[in-house]
């Protein structure tokens, strides 16, 4: 398994991942990212250099982006903070501790640069919010947003290994 920046040729296969994932979230009950996801949104991120894929041999099995923020909700945060969001695997591949090797190349990433990382989730998503607990992430509180609330989360400087 790898994961690297996105490239260009990229795109079709992110954006099919993310519609899949984003379906079977729907299917859980869990509407956490509307569909169907827009291309051009993508291809922006990946202009810019936020967004990353998983690969296993040729196949992309996964997408995230990782990106400079100033701001995060109501909660003040520390200048040129990363955020991690729009983690997504493809359901077939989840629960083979994919996320857990994002995670970690997240915090490594963030720490390369000297920097706090931090992501959110739905509040209602407890199973991810136990996730990132066990991945050593630092729960922040919850936070409103539109009419719903996030959990917030973010490194506290060590990799779990």
């Amino acid at each position: 398994m790898e994961i690297q920046l996105a490239t260009l040729k990229d795109i079709p296969s992110m954006v099919k991942v993310l519609n899949a994932v984003t379906l079977d979230l729907l299917k859980k009950g869990i509407n956490q990212w509307p569909y169907s996801w827009d291309p051009f949104g993508v291809k922006q991120a990946v202009e810019r250099d936020e967004g990353y894929v998983v690969r296993l041999d040729a196949q992309i099995i996964g997408a995230f982006y990782i990106y400079s923020v100033s701001k995060l909700s109501d909660l003040p945060i520390e200048p040129q903070s990363l955020y991690i969001s729009k983690i997504a695997i493809l359901p077939e591949y989840q629960g083979r501790n994919i996320g857990s090797q994002i995670i970690r190349f997240a915090c490594s990433l963030t720490q390369k640069q000297n920097k706090t990382l931090y992501l959110d989730c739905w509040a209602g998503n407890e199973k991810l919010k136990g996730f990132y607990g066990v991945q050593g992430l630092e729960y922040v509180g919850d936070f409103p947003e539109e009419d719903y609330f996030i959990s917030i989360f973010k490194f506290s400087g060590h990799v779990r290994k």
